[in-house]
């Protein structure tokens, strides 16, 4: 199984299922911190290779964007009828990001908990689920990238500085998709953890939550308002030391100003950061699926081009299968590994038959198109297999094709002589071989097949 993160962990007890059964409660959390830091100094340390495994091949991957929510069996069978390989961020590594101990000045200053533990029971089930893709691993379908390396904190914080605001980062376009979509919120602190409404009116203050996802999957922006005081100025050399410090009011010109700042800073970090996971994406040759409405927007407004591809991948997230809903994920996987090369004919025959839809515009009508691809994947093309192999029966007669797989018990059993075990097996076993491949080349095959294993 070539997967960097897997060699790492099938080998560390963040893999041992009695640890994650009782979600690490057992172990102390500096030997869980230390553990962390290793796997993510292993995985930074071997990023350049996992991105370069995804890039072999011509194949038809995807990556999908970096949230919290992991792709449910669902989604991941959907993507399965069409895709090669998934790409998936790496969610302990997520969990095992380095912090930047450059803010916890900060924090202190804002009256925050100073201690943050390790999310045991979130890891416990990230854990848990990357186990339980290990088959999705080893046949190549499921890649985990540490995606989440494109937004790790700097090491040390840094200065910005701006004359208009940030105003004039973004395009005044892009601006406005922004504008059009925050909600703005005060923050409250209250024994040590930040909490805010999304009912409550904005009003003055020195905290306030910046987001634009109104299906709340991404997170938000917390600002501080603070100012800063001069001190220790030195005449001779014309260095001075800088205090900032969170003063108890804030008049409503400098709070209206440090909003509208916010705001453009909070969209300029939304920008970068999807433009960061596409561009990733396109590095490794993968498509790019959006889990969010927001997301999904944002592309559309500023890097979506059309693309036959990425069409017809979404065409094919649409089509309703029912075999998908009685199939187990694996037991898919394993079907398509075993006959690649009828999943691969199903495909063509798919966009075949997608790509008349392109142009389709009209919801009903585009409803109506699927379903009736769908019938004909599902019922038309699996009964032209069973067709098919009614027709080998009538071909070879019933018994020789049973007999075709008897021949060697006989063999063994002394039934038959060597020549004459030979002789039938080699007669029986040409015609079937050769009546069968033409049944696989049917681009209805792969579908006949996930039926026949439910």
């Amino acid at each position: 199984m070539a997967n960097i993160a897997f060699d790492f962990l099938t080998s560390s007890f963040l893999f041992d299922e009695r640890y994650i059964d009782d979600e690490y409660r057992i172990v102390p959390e500096k030997e869980l911190v230390l553990e962390l830091n290793k796997y993510h100094d292993y995985i930074e340390h071997n990023f350049v290779q996992i991105v370069s495994e995804v890039q072999k091949g011509n194949e038809m991957n995807i990556s999908i964007e970096a949230i919290d929510d992991l792709p449910d069996e669902q989604l991941l069978k959907q993507l399965a009828l069409y895709l090669d390989k998934v790409i998936i961020s790496d969610p302990i590594f997520e969990i095992a990001l380095h912090e930047n101990t450059s803010q916890m000045p900060i924090r202190e200053l804002m009256h925050l908990d100073m201690e943050k533990n390790i999310n045991r029971r979130k890891l416990a089930y990230v854990a848990k689920y990357m186990k339980w893709s290990t088959p999705l691993v080893a046949t190549q379908f499921i890649k985990y990238v540490p995606i989440a390396l494109l937004q790790e904190a700097p090491r040390e914080l840094p200065i910005l500085y701006s004359k208009d605001g940030f105003a004039s980062e973004l395009s005044t376009e892009l601006y406005q998709f922004f504008y059009d979509r925050v909600r703005v919120n005060n923050v409250h602190i209250n024994d040590g953890k930040m909490t805010y409404s999304l009912d409550e009116k904005l009003q003055l203050g020195t905290t306030i939550a910046v987001d634009f996802d109104d299906e709340d999957k991404r997170h938000g922006h917390i600002f501080q308002f603070m100012q800063m005081q001069k001190a220790n100025f030195d005449e001779a050399t014309g260095r001075f030391e800088v205090c900032q410090y969170i003063p108890d009011t804030i008049s409503e010109s400098s709070f209206r100003a440090w909003v509208s700042q916010s705001i453009n800073q909070a969209a300029i970090g939304e920008f970068r950061k999807t433009f960061r996971e596409v561009m990733l994406a396109k590095e490794m040759q993968c498509m790019y699926l959006a889990k969010t409405k927001f997301t999904a927007e944002l592309l559309n407004k500023t890097l979506a081009k059309k693309s036959v591809d990425i069409d017809l991948v979404n065409l094919s997230m649409n089509l309703e299968l029912p075999v998908v809903n009685k199939i187990a994920l694996q037991d898919l996987i394993s079907i398509r590994y075993d006959n690649g090369e009828a999943f691969h004919n199903f495909r063509t025959s798919l966009n075949a038959k997608l790509i008349e839809l392109r142009n389709i515009d009209d919801k009903e009508t585009l409803a109506k198109e699927l379903q009736r691809v769908s019938y004909e994947l599902n019922t038309i093309n699996v009964a032209e297999v069973n067709k098919e192999y009614k027709k080998i029966a009538r071909t070879l007669g019933l018994d020789a094709v049973l007999l075709t797989g008897s021949l060697v018990t006989s063999y063994f059993t002394g039934g038959l002589t060597l020549i004459g075990a030979a002789g039938a097996i080699t007669k029986g076993s040409v015609d079937y071989i050769k009546y069968l491949n033409q049944v696989k080349e049917n681009n209805g095959y792969f579908i006949w097949k996930l039926n026949k294993s439910i």
